[in-house]
């Protein structure tokens, strides 16, 4: 078990180590065609110029982030457009509307009305399309900021050809894309196998949430760093399909939580759970109601995650650790939680680091959450390996000792108890069959003449007999010493009559080739139907009493 575990460890090592290194090797061909407008700019913020300014050191220069209701207009007067047959620009606008022109003409707007009008604007990407020119070009981009900290930092523009602009942001972005796709793409599929195996097992239960939450974090990747919109149309939605991406995490953490440590019985745990799940759909709701915009309180729902953090943290490490209570695959899941848990913590300082324009995020603290998103899902396939592994191998003893508690030991036919449990069922259903009593005659004396092993020899033999001529046509069991019952139902009873002339034939052939025994039986049967009393007893007895007759019959006396 641990080799395998190492396994798929080294597994998803090597496949984290792919995500990271392999985005090297697509690199796309044009990627250096893309010209980055960082430098050179004249920025008009709420009436102050400022001259020659780096687009991404605005922030350092303007000593503050934006406030709603700022106009920021940035300058570029010698864009070259010549190498580019058709030159899109492409830039984020985050909570704004705004209007960009080319050599003094308007291009395209978006989202004035909504900033009129004070609805929500959410983050984008915006590719507009220039007309070419053999000359230097003048751009000019208006901005009107509809949120406080909208921008706290400000990435340059790029322009390139259409065909190039698409590769280049989807390249520069695609640590993020890869970890996003695999995990939309593996929570779909793990939430349809948990969906298929689904039982009030919390095992498979806890699988089923963690397959939703790896699809919720997948999405909110691709909402966080404005890819969504790259391959559907949101309809604007894209920052709000973000929010509420992110808003789920906490909700279905708490049910990954619960199920796997088995609280959904505990009162503290739905206090919290419930608390926890109310916040976020309480900020959703708000949003959808015009009441207030869905990142306006994001703090709310960070001091929300902390608690779930607090929570988890005390009843899995202070309490059920020292308990001895957390299995080693429940152990291994538990550390990928936690390893998630604190890359948010990580994740959420640098932000607020960022907010109060101490630093832009770095690499690292944005990589860090679906970094430990991907060691959650190598937790949650160890521990479903385990699981699986562990079902299947209790599943496997369960049905061999039912199998060996329900056999003969010595003919492997049904025994005794299987015979009733077999018929208990059979008489619930309404339906007729034939019993038919076998006994098989001079067991007693080849025991007392030629000694247990030879007896043994016959009982044996004669079970190969009835699973030879009966099969999977009937039911067969040993019920006593000499004692053997067959049991017929539906099209197999109109040829009960033939089932016991072959079952004569094959001994009969024995005897023939082995004369060391002589092998007989007396068989006698009986229809449900020709039974009064109510229980499957009586139409055994019925077919045990013309056994005996056909006994009489073969000897001349009962036994």
């Amino acid at each position: 078990m641990v080799k395998k575990i190492l396994y798929l460890l080294i597994s998803f090592i090597v496949f984290v180590l792919l995500l990271t290194v392999g985005q090297w090797f697509i690199k796309p061909a044009s990627f250096s065609d893309v010209v980055v407008l960082d430098e050179g700019w004249t920025v008009y913020y709420n009436g102050a110029k400022y001259t020659d300014v780096k687009f991404s050191e605005l922030r350092n220069i303007i000593g503050k982030g934006t406030s709603k209701g700022d106009n920021i207009i940035f300058f570029h007067d010698d864009v070259s457009l010549k190498y580019f047959s058709v030159p899109t620009i492409v830039f984020e606008s985050r909570f704004s509307a705004w209007n960009l022109y080319e050599n003094d003409k308007p291009i395209e707007s978006r989202f004035l009305d909504e900033y009129k009008d004070e609805k929500y604007i959410g983050c984008n990407y915006n590719f507009v399309t220039l007309k070419p020119s053999y000359k230097d070009a003048k751009i000019m981009l208006s901005i009107l900021v509809n949120e406080n900290g909208a921008y706290n930092y400000f990435d340059a523009p790029i322009i390139g050809d259409y065909v190039d602009v698409l590769p280049y942001e989807i390249y520069s972005h695609s640590f993020f894309f890869l970890i996003a796709a695999f995990l939309i793409i593996f929570g779909l599929m793990f939430f349809i196998i948990a969906v298929a195996f689904r039982s009030d097992m919390p095992e498979i239960n806890m699988q089923m949430y963690s397959a939703l939450l790896f699809f919720v974090l997948g999405t909110w990747f691709l909402a966080q760093f404005n890819l969504l919109d790259l391959f559907i149309d949101t309809k604007g939605h894209q920052t709000e399909i973000e929010y509420i991406s992110l808003y789920m995490v906490v909700p279905l953490m708490y049910m990954v939580m619960g199920c796997m440590r088995s609280y959904l019985k505990k009162k503290v745990f739905w206090f919290f759970s419930f608390v926890g799940a109310l916040i976020p759909f309480t900020l959703i709701a708000l949003h959808f109601m015009g009441i207030v915009h869905i990142n306006k309180y994001l703090f709310i729902y960070q001091l929300d995650a902390i608690v779930l953090i607090a929570f988890m943290f005390v009843m899995i490490l202070m309490i059920d650790l020292p308990a001895d209570s957390v299995s080693g695959s429940q152990m291994i899941q538990i550390n990928g939680q936690i390893i998630l848990a604190l890359s948010f913590i990580f994740n959420v300082i640098f932000f607020y680091l960022e907010v109060a324009g101490v630093s832009k995020q770095i690499m690292i603290s944005r990589m860090i959450v679906p970094l430990a998103t991907m060691c959650m899902v190598f937790g949650t396939m160890v521990n479903y390996y385990l699981f699986i592994s562990e079902s299947f191998s209790r599943r496997s003893e369960y049905a061999s000792l039912a199998h060996l508690a329900y056999e003969d030991d010595l003919t492997r036919i049904a025994n005794r108890s299987k015979y009733e449990k077999y018929m208990e069922n059979l008489w619930d259903k309404g339906e007729d069959y034939i019993v038919i009593s076998i006994d098989l005659n001079g067991l007693k004396t080849v025991n007392d003449n030629q000694g247990h092993l030879m007896g043994d020899k016959y009982l044996l033999q004669f079970g190969d007999v009835l699973e030879a001529c009966i099969g999977e046509d009937g039911f067969t069991a040993r019920i006593g010493g000499d004692e053997f019952v067959v049991v017929l139902t539906g099209e197999y009873m109109s040829k009960v009559d033939e089932y016991i002339e072959l079952i004569n034939t094959s001994l009969d052939k024995l005897n023939k080739e082995d004369n060391t025994l002589f092998r007989s039986a007396a068989m006698g049967y009986a229809y449900r139907h020709e039974s009064t009393d109510e229980n499957y007893n009586s139409v055994y007895l019925l077919a045990d009493e013309r056994m005996y007759k056909n006994k009489e019959l073969m000897h001349g006396t009962r036994r």
